[in-house]
């Protein structure tokens, strides 16, 4: 049963439906009358919200604020770059919110996706009780991807397929007060390439400036020319179209909760590299990265992984964060953690 005839402008209604009008009583929803809802659903309903005000205080009721992907300042950059329509698929009891799958639909890729994007990480399912998840799923009436779980429910719907995501790469760094600590943890060929690429970088005598994220406009224009630059082949960069631009700019914008630094180093008074630099809670999160000038510069990618760590055990972070996908390089200096991901094809 489709809620909304979703096409490239959906017409939005934000009607409240009663659960057993969506799940009637049939073979395949009786999984949905003999777990812990039974006694419950027939006083249960269901919103889509997508007005953003809607969103933005739906989110802040679930969210747990544990990490920089938990905070709706962040999410909402992604939604200033991208302007996908938002689909928040809330089930209520009387007035009180009990489940939420915050979502948006892509009209490109045509399916919904977490709202912020498929770049969006440390992914959880919003609800009050587990029983909740296959109810939510069911009702998606289109194609859906979701990604970046650390579980999903032993019992999913049939109609899901669950696979294993790309791998998350995190560093824990809380027992460290010195670089050369973090550095003894490394394979011995890992620690002497960091170390040597560090120290042959070091002797050109680089400048190192460290920016408020705030100052945004000029210095985010530098990531982008440099990841154009070295990323113009079969590896494309984060920035090639306008929304990803506009979405990254956002994320300085926004910040406040979170905060942003730019680490930007100079050779010769030539831009050799810029990392953009994110801090939440007890967590240093290498948010962007990969525009440096290898060519010119050979060995500047470790130079700026072996300042970051430096950078984040100098200032007691417990956590260097270095997000999903190993890029050939991240399983040497963090560790792997397990991901999964889930797909409804209709």
């Amino acid at each position: 049963m489709f809620l909304y005839d979703i096409k490239d402008n959906p017409k939005i209604k934000t009607q409240s439906i009663p659960l057993p009008y969506l799940l009637p009583k049939t073979p395949s929803n009786k999984i949905f009358y003999q777990n812990g809802l039974s006694k419950i659903i027939h006083g249960l309903h269901l919103k889509v919200h997508s007005h953003i005000e809607e969103c933005e205080r739906l989110w802040n009721i679930f969210s747990p604020k544990q990490s920089l992907f938990d905070l709706w300042d962040f999410r909402y950059a992604w939604w200033e770059g991208y302007h996908c329509i938002p689909y928040f698929y809330t089930i209520y009891e009387s007035r009180t919110p009990l489940a939420l799958l915050p979502l948006w639909f892509d009209t490109d890729k045509k399916r919904f996706e977490w709202f912020g994007s498929e770049w969006m990480e440390d992914n959880m399912f919003m609800v009050k009780d587990e029983d909740f998840i296959n109810v939510l799923l069911r009702l998606i009436p289109k194609s859906m991807y979701l990604n970046t779980l650390e579980t999903v429910p032993h019992t999913i719907i049939e109609e899901i397929e669950v696979r294993r995501d790309k791998d998350k790469y995190v560093s824990d760094i809380s027992s460290f007060s010195h670089i050369e600590e973090y550095l003894q943890t490394l394979k011995k060929k890992h620690r002497y390439n960091l170390r040597r690429d560090y120290y042959t970088i070091k002797n050109l005598n680089p400048r190192i400036e460290i920016t408020d994220g705030k100052k945004y406009s000029d210095e985010f224009g530098d990531i982008v020319r440099l990841s154009l630059q070295r990323f113009s082949g079969e590896e494309k960069s984060d920035f090639r179209y306008k929304e990803d631009v506009d979405a990254g700019r956002a994320i300085l914008k926004n910040s406040g909760l979170y905060t942003c630094t730019l680490i930007k180093v100079f050779i010769r008074d030539y831009l050799a590299a810029v990392d953009l630099i994110a801090h939440y809670n007890d967590r240093y999160y290498m948010l962007i990265g990969g525009a440096n000038d290898v060519e010119r510069f050979p060995g500047i990618g470790n130079f700026m992984v072996y300042h970051e760590f430096d950078d984040a055990i100098k200032n007691n972070f417990n956590v260097v964060d270095c997000l999903q996908v190993d890029y050939s390089w991240k399983h040497k200096y963090f560790t792997p953690k397990k991901l999964l991901e889930i797909e409804k094809k209709i």
